[in-house]
């Protein structure tokens, strides 16, 4: 026996596996949760603080208009210009009832006062004084000293010998103007009193983790949320470096009292003010260390409880392991009995097992792509189930491939004809190893299938990993034109490409394969060399299409949905004649006009027509089929009943999808026709193939796109030539002709006379 190791490293594997990562997630959950916390209060605090910015300053502006419009009134005017004895009575009822319009609760003013030196009075709530007789008239008279002629100022109440303000504020935020505005000799004072707690009263914050204060342009403290510390200059308190406030706004951290702070400051260009906002990181982090303290104990329970798996878990692994190694021993002779360890042991044997089967398994892989080739035609078939896809795309590693991708879309191909080229009929599989060859090159491996050849069709299913409709139209346009261009110049041979509508589920490729076959069977309509999508085939709808056992039955059905009326006749009488022409029962017969029927209502139910629209009320239509013994009365009865219907409806279908192309091309011509348009570029816009929209718009219009393009620019030559003043060289230009001689060529090969001449007739 040997040293049994793996047991005791399977053991130490599990414990580091599962405590490691427990203990990384955890201390990194612990940092981010605090980093994420702390982030998101400090952008908090940088609204909170605009919002109060907002708040004060709009209170502040409110004043100041309020005021500015006050002193620059004809009243103020007046009263500055008399000496308001008894005699201006009026005058000083006017101005007083305006300064009181100005207090208000919105304001927050609780006096003004109006001071006219020249006249010797003063004015407040309280009445006119004597500006000599007032105690208090030196302090007011030095204002007029200021630099400024309107400033915010904070004025403390103890400075003035009668009262300023009836609150119980220490401070008063004053906005002072000298007076008269308009004059550059200033003898007047005008001020307008807000007790500073009325303005620290509207700054709601959280006292117990958080100061805010207002500082002016001197650093000075005249908003506080503890009115003790207004009035007070910010270096009086030690808090913050000078130059902390390098910028308008910014948050920086600070220790106050052995305890850090985040600062949050914004500078207000409407006063000089600076505000500030200081919040404990402890407060902070106190969040923060409760969820590193769940942490830690969410850490040790899911250790715990690892550890206790690790041991039990371990033991049922190492258990078959144990079984075989000593199932090993007792076939293997004792000298041959000499590895290290289990593993080792394990190996050896499975070396030994799978070199005898090598010779096997190359030959499996010779054959992959030819198992992938036979699945894949299985799935476009529909003969693959749901489990059998699954299994087969992870057998052959395109699991990864399919999930990211968000849209599938099948491509079918199929080379027109070798007329008209160097290729002859024997050199057809040649060709189809070269065309395979080009869509290998031209469709990235990451966005595709590999290819199948079906019946003559080459088949491939394309993926695209964008979420954006728009996206994959645009990516589904570039590679089909860009593959139809590099097989007509590398092999020069005319080819179609059908494309299927978007779908999401593999199991759905069977549907869009057979929606790529039935796209090319338009070229019946379009001709040679188009690509062609099914959602202009079926109003963009899906349908699930089957493969019906008589080749007369399903050229029928084809005739009937591109509304091809004679060759549906055609094709019904022809079925007529095969299916009486062989002898059976009558019995038989109705079997084949069931199937028929059958067949013709799955067109209907799968392309969404109703009975309403066939003109089928509550009759029974098997019913009235089995109450038919005529030949000709069963001919006339699906001719009349259903064929003829079903083509009206699919007519209807197509001339409407047809005429909505026709119209964007036309709306393009209508919006760009002063610039050079072709049909390639409405192409590109429209994300269709040039020659398919090329004949959708002539069976539309009658007109060729060039056609079309040449008799619009000759209408609007005309208006301009009848309407307006431009010049023959002007129009010319606008519609895009190289020189005007071109223009009048064309003009009078068209209209049989030149320009000038038409323009002189038609103002005749």
């Amino acid at each position: 026996m040997w040293n049994k190791s793996l047991l005791s490293k399977l053991i130490m594997f599990g414990c580091v596996i599962s405590i490691l990562p427990v203990i990384i997630v955890g201390t990194f959950s612990y940092f981010q949760s605090a980093t994420v916390i702390q982030s998101k209060v400090n952008e908090e605090k940088v609204q909170l603080i605009r919002q109060i910015n907002s708040n004060v300053e709009q209170v502040l502006k409110t004043v100041n208009y309020s005021f500015n419009t006050i002193i620059d009134s004809s009243t103020m005017y007046h009263a500055l210009n008399v000496e308001m004895i008894a005699y201006d009575f009026q005058i000083q009822r006017e101005l007083r009832k305006e300064l009181m319009n100005l207090q208000s609760m919105e304001t927050q003013v609780e006096d003004i006062f109006i001071i006219n030196a020249q006249n010797n009075w003063l004015l407040n709530n309280t009445g006119v004084r004597r500006l000599n007789e007032h105690s208090d008239r030196e302090k007011y008279l030095s204002f007029l000293d200021l630099t400024e002629n309107s400033s915010w100022m904070l004025l403390r109440n103890s400075d003035f010998a009668e009262s300023i303000s009836k609150s119980d504020c220490s401070y008063t935020i004053s906005l002072v103007k000298k007076l008269p505005i308009k004059r550059s000799f200033k003898y007047g004072l005008a001020f307008a009193n807000i007790p500073a707690c009325s303005i620290a009263k509207m700054i709601n914050v959280d006292e117990d983790s958080e100061q805010f204060m207002i500082i002016d342009g001197n650093e000075q403290i005249i908003i506080h949320n503890n009115k003790e510390m207004i009035g007070k200059y910010l270096y009086e308190l030690d808090y913050f470096p000078d130059e902390e406030f390098p910028e308008n706004y910014g948050q920086f951290e600070t220790i106050i009292d052995g305890k850090a702070y985040t600062v949050t400051y914004l500078h207000s260009d409407f006063n000089d003010w600076t505000y500030l906002s200081l919040y404990s990181i402890d407060a902070l982090t106190t969040e923060a260390k409760k969820i590193g303290h769940v942490t830690v104990y969410t850490m040790l329970l899911i250790i715990s409880i690892s550890l206790a798996a690790v041991w039990l878990i371990t033991r049922k692994i190492y258990s078959p392991v144990n079984k075989l190694v000593k199932y090993i021993e007792d076939q293997l002779p004792d000298n041959e009995n000499k590895k290290e360890n289990e593993l080792e042991l394990i190996e050896q044997q499975m070396k030994d097992l799978f070199s005898s089967n090598s010779d096997m398994g190359n030959q499996l892989k010779e054959h992959t792509h030819q198992v992938r080739a036979l699945f894949l035609n299985r799935l476009f078939l529909g003969q693959a189930k749901s489990r059998e896809i699954e299994e087969k795309i992870s057998y052959f590693q395109l699991s990864d491939q399919v999930a990211a991708w968000s849209s599938l879309t099948v491509i079918t191909l199929q080379i027109d004809t070798l007329d008209n080229s160097t290729y002859q009929a024997k050199d057809m599989e040649l060709l189809i190893f070269a065309v395979t060859n080009i869509v290998e090159e031209t469709i990235p491996a990451e966005n595709r299938f590999p290819m199948v050849w079906m019946d003559q069709t080459l088949v491939c299913l394309v993926g695209g990993i964008s979420d954006s409709k728009t996206d994959i139209e645009t990516f589904i346009y570039d590679i089909t034109e860009e593959l139809h261009h590099n097989i007509e110049k590398w092999l020069n041979i005319s080819v179609s490409l059908g494309i299927s509508l978007p779908f999401r589920e593999l199991k759905e490729a069977a549907r869009a394969f057979q929606e790529g076959v039935e796209a090319l069977k338009q070229r019946i309509k379009l001709g040679k060399g188009v690509i062609v999508h099914y959602s202009s085939v079926n109003s963009g709808k899906h349908s699930i299409i089957y493969d019906y056992p008589s080749r007369t039955e399903e050229e029928l059905i084809v005739a009937i949905k591109i509304a091809d009326k004679d060759k549906a006749l055609q094709q019904l009488e022809s079925w007529m004649e095969k299916t009486f022409s062989i002898p059976q029962s009558p019995r038989e017969y109705q079997i084949s006009m069931m199937r028929l029927l059958n067949n013709l209502l799955m067109v209907k139910q799968e392309n969404g027509i109703s009975f309403k629209q066939l003109k089928i009320t509550h009759e029974s239509l098997y019913e009235e089929l089995l109450t038919l013994d005529m030949k000709e009365e069963i001919r006339e009865w699906f001719e009349t009943r259903l064929i003829i219907p079903l083509i009206h409806v699919f007519r209807e279908r197509r001339n409407s999808q047809f005429q909505n192309l026709s119209e964007k091309i036309i709306n393009l011509i209508h919006n760009h026709y002063d610039k050079d348009i072709t049909l390639e570029e409405c192409a590109a816009q429209l994300h269709y193939n040039a020659n398919y929209l090329s004949s959708v718009f002539r069976q539309e219009t009658n007109y060729t796109f060039s056609e079309y393009l040449a008799n619009y620019r000759l209408k609007l030559a005309k208006q301009w030539l009848t309407k307006t003043e431009m010049t023959v060289k002007e129009i010319a230009d606008k519609l895009r002709y190289t020189n005007s001689q071109n223009f009048i060529r064309s003009f009078k090969k068209l209209e049989k006379m030149t320009p000038g001449q038409y323009r002189q007739m038609n103002k005749v």
